[in-house]
């Protein structure tokens, strides 16, 4: 042999083997690995689904949804019930306590000029609804009028007669002087009526007054 490194001789043709492919089996599928419903294998036969749980069926989800939402549009409901009869209530409260005689506690003086010819277009005077109650003292001056005796008619608008005084004289200052409650006065207009009386005791008109209570 010489120095140089002998090369390896390939082997006749004739001590060659041929390659033989060998069929081995798969290993079953993993649990992760499983397609959806109707999905298949690579070998074309149809994969294991298992069937959902009761509260993933779709009947189930629908009537779970469907009782969400009746819940909701009933708590609506109950809601826009409570508000509405909360706002009666207080109004009911509004409107007893109006209507309610009650003590007074302090007292004020309102002087209002009659209109001698008719009703004012606008009201002659406007106060606001005292709470809590005063005694309001209110002077009507009839120096202008030359009755002696005059009777007095107080109504409410879109209400009722609220009080009606006959055969009543001014004092030494010519003014008719009336001491009313003010919580026997709700919010609203009232309109008070003068009248004189003749010699025959007739009654014939003699002013006007718009007051308005807020």
């Amino acid at each position: 042999m010489s120095g140089k490194k002998q090369r390896k001789r390939k082997p006749p043709p004739r001590w060659r083997r041929h390659l033989v492919q060998a069929e081995l089996e798969l290993p079953p599928p993993l649990a992760s690995s499983q397609s959806s419903p109707g999905a298949s294998d690579s070998d074309g036969t149809d994969a294991f689904v298992p069937d959902p749980e009761w509260w993933q069926k779709p009947v189930v989800v629908g009537g779970l949804a469907t009782l969400a939402a009746t819940s909701l549009v009933a708590t609506g409901i109950a809601l826009f019930s409570a508000h509405r009869e909360r706002a009666v209530a207080a109004a009911a409260e509004v409107r007893a306590t109006a209507l309610t005689m009650r003590a007074i506690t302090t007292e004020r003086a309102l002087r209002i000029a009659p209109n001698p010819r008719s009703w004012s277009a606008t009201p002659d005077a406007s106060i606001r609804w005292p709470e809590p109650p005063e005694l309001l003292d209110l002077y009507l001056p009839v120096a202008y009028s030359q009755f002696n005796t005059f009777a007095i008619t107080i109504d409410k608008v879109n209400a009722g007669r609220v009080l009606i005084v006959q055969r009543m004289v001014p004092d030494s200052n010519r003014d008719l002087r009336l001491s009313l409650n003010s919580s026997s006065f709700g919010p609203g207009e009232y309109r008070i009526r003068l009248q004189g009386y003749t010699w025959r005791g007739e009654r014939v008109d003699a002013g006007w007054v718009r007051l308005v209570v807020g």
